[in-house]
């Protein structure tokens, strides 16, 4: 099986691999105990903050480690919301964020905030006249992520940060597709989140970054792990995976983006002259390793199966959304009919894809067309 789904999660490196076990063997004490066990677990979980602050380039005691990238965007954008509702009740968003912002407005909204969708362009991308036009000043909140997970378009966070400074409002940004990927603004955000199974570290492990001199509420009052910012023993060898990953991949991240890059422009090449074929999202200002696409009357539910049945392992969207028949909000918020929506499938490389396997990809997808036509 050829796997073509990083954005959906990625495959744990061996030097993650080779750290969690490590820890688990010799650093298995709670990092809250105080005893010398307890002090040496907490010198790892405290290493391993730094290389994620070091990363980001904010400081360690900004850094909040949290179960997931979605438990990361909820803790933050509620604990930012309840901490600042005195300031005003409102929330600006974009229809096409990740489930967890989605769920996240949702639970916000059933506690009288109002929420606000910014309106995007053809390629997703929300504009700083648009932002304006929609900003009260009863605004609190803004949260764009960096780059959609659907359509792999990659937002302007400094020129919005910009205009929010200017309005003294705060800002998070979902990063979970771009951490160890691409540079992250973090001095325009007032808040992040991140996940470790997307940039090759283990499952079940993300951290949220906030801006020091930002007021947060925790989400549950009286818990003494990270800060108060999250309840439950912290998961040290997780997270020192996690740091290890970004280690080892952040040296050599700008030449894989390139190589990705190229791969990309290999299949859009092979597919320039097919007039079925519809490639969405921003054509530069984009994830360089992220095909999203249409094939003109064809459900991408169908195109992944028969990819499937060929050997790639394809995706139609998020992988947070399987199971879900309604379409996309991200299709529908940049002007596609639901029909069009579900015809999305989405393509993701990786550090292990090689350019054999993209040729095969070209070759399986030809073949494709050729058996679906008419259909």
């Amino acid at each position: 099986m050829i796997y073509l789904d990083y954005s959906a999660t990625t495959p744990m490196s061996s030097y993650a691999l080779e750290t969690y076990n490590r820890v688990a063997t010799d650093f298995f004490a709670n990092s809250r105990s105080l005893h010398g066990r307890g002090l040496e677990s907490d010198d790892v979980l405290s290493l391993s903050r730094r290389t994620i602050a070091d990363a980001l380039s904010v400081d360690q005691s900004e850094v909040y480690f949290t179960g997931s990238g979605s438990e990361a965007t909820f803790l933050t954008l509620t604990g930012l919301a309840f901490a600042n509702q005195h300031k005003g009740k409102t929330i600006i968003t974009t229809a096409g964020e990740h489930h967890s912002v989605q769920q996240t407005m949702s639970y916000l909204k059933e506690h009288d905030f109002r929420i606000i969708h910014v309106p995007v362009n053809e390629f997703g991308q929300v504009t700083t006249d648009s932002l304006r036009s929609v900003l009260s000043k009863d605004t609190i909140l803004v949260s764009i992520a960096h780059a959609n997970s659907e359509i792999g378009t990659v937002q302007d966070l400094v020129s919005l940060g910009e205009v929010l400074t200017k309005h003294d409002i705060l800002f998070h940004s979902d990063c979970v597709q771009t951490f160890g990927k691409i540079a992250i603004p973090t001095h325009v955000l007032t808040s992040a989140s991140f996940s470790a199974h997307k940039c090759y570290g283990p499952k079940g492990v993300g951290a949220a970054y906030i801006n020091s001199h930002t007021h947060w509420r925790p989400f549950l009052q009286g818990t003494t792990h990270e800060n108060g910012f999250r309840a439950g023993t912290v998961d040290v060898p997780a997270i020192a995976a996690f740091a290890a990953a970004i280690d080892e991949y952040l040296p050599m991240v700008a030449t894989d983006m390139n190589r990705l890059s190229d791969f990309r422009q290999l299949v859009i090449d092979a597919f320039e002259k097919e007039e079925r074929i519809y490639f969405e999202g921003h054509p530069t200002k984009r994830l360089p390793f992220h095909i999203s696409l249409r094939v003109k009357g064809i459900e991408g539910q169908l195109v992944m199966l028969e990819c499937n049945r060929k050997g790639l392992a394809i995706s139609t969207g998020s992988a947070c959304r399987v199971g879900d028949t309604h379409p996309s909000n991200t299709m529908t918020s940049i002007g596609r009919t639901k029909e069009e929506a579900h015809e999305l499938i989405r393509i993701t490389f990786g550090r292990w894809t090689t350019e054999e396997e993209v040729y095969k990809l070209i070759d399986h997808l030809k073949q494709l067309l050729i058996e679906l036509k008419g259909e």
